[in-house]
């Protein structure tokens, strides 16, 4: 099993970091995470066949984690050598209540072309799904939580190779915290300094609270805004003696294999 982080920012660009995504490639099934800014072409640079996805998990609608969802549904209707598709498989989309008529509303109205001309409506499919829900999909469990993160959720990918939980933003959260309970890899945000956070985010702080209740055998750590130059090691400071066998402070294109 592989993660990669294809971005591990937030929507403010570094060096290092830009947007938010998470590619999982398993032997029964690869999914996307996030299609934020930029992950399309980075995809693009290790060689993903975008058009190969098996599904697309949306955690909340804001562009730092969803900007490149309409570029994907353009690019859906070509070939991954750009011709034409006379007939795309499915592109399937996971996300929040409010998902069908986000696409909707771009897709047949705001960027109607995209209806009416290319016709991305014809293989498009929708699931929204809610707290605790879960489905079984191409032999991969997948379970929701609501987070406290305007309509965000969080998931767990229960896999033959391993159990993956994906936080998305969000505060410290009892329903995070339950979906990830031993969990073999957490990726979860940390957007800001404690004495610096803002917004409904976690700090270093609150992180280790977070994984010494759930103790995770991997911690993947995303979403570092600007804040965090030059005081990362503040995290591996906060979380070290926590018994974890790896913890990842996530740049662009940061790879963990299980």
């Amino acid at each position: 099993m592989k993660i990669i982080v294809v971005g591990a920012g937030s929507i403010v660009p570094t060096a290092e970091r830009f947007g938010s995504g998470i590619y999982i490639e398993t032997k029964e099934a690869n999914f996307l995470i996030d299609p934020g800014p930029g992950v399309l072409e980075r995809l693009r640079r290790i060689n993903v066949v975008v058009q190969n996805l098996d599904g697309v998990f949306v955690t909340h609608f804001h562009l730092d984690h969803m900007s490149d969802l309409l570029p994907l549904i353009m690019l859906w209707a070509f070939d991954q050598y750009g011709n034409p598709s006379l007939s795309p498989e499915p592109l399937r989309l996971f996300g929040p209540k409010g998902l069908t008529q986000l696409i909707m509303t771009l897709v047949t109205d705001t960027f109607s072309y995209l209806s009416n001309v290319m016709g991305c409506m014809r293989y498009v499919q929708a699931k929204e799904m809610s707290d605790g829900e879960s489905l079984e999909y191409k032999g991969v469990k997948v379970t929701a939580a609501e987070v406290e993160h305007y309509n965000g959720l969080a998931y767990r990918f229960e896999t033959a190779e391993g159990t993956i939980v994906y936080s998305g933003d969000t505060v410290p959260d009892e329903r995070l915290i339950r979906l990830a309970k031993g969990c073999d890899v957490l990726i979860h945000e940390c957007s800001f300094p404690h004495e610096r956070l803002m917004g409904k985010h976690t700090s270093e702080k609150q992180l280790a609270a977070i994984v010494s209740k759930t103790s995770p055998k991997v911690l993947v750590v995303t979403h570092l805004y600007p804040a965090w130059h030059g005081f990362e090691k503040r995290i591996l400071e906060a979380i070290k003696e926590l018994g974890l066998k790896s913890i990842v402070l996530a740049k662009d294109m940061s790879v963990i294999e299980i």
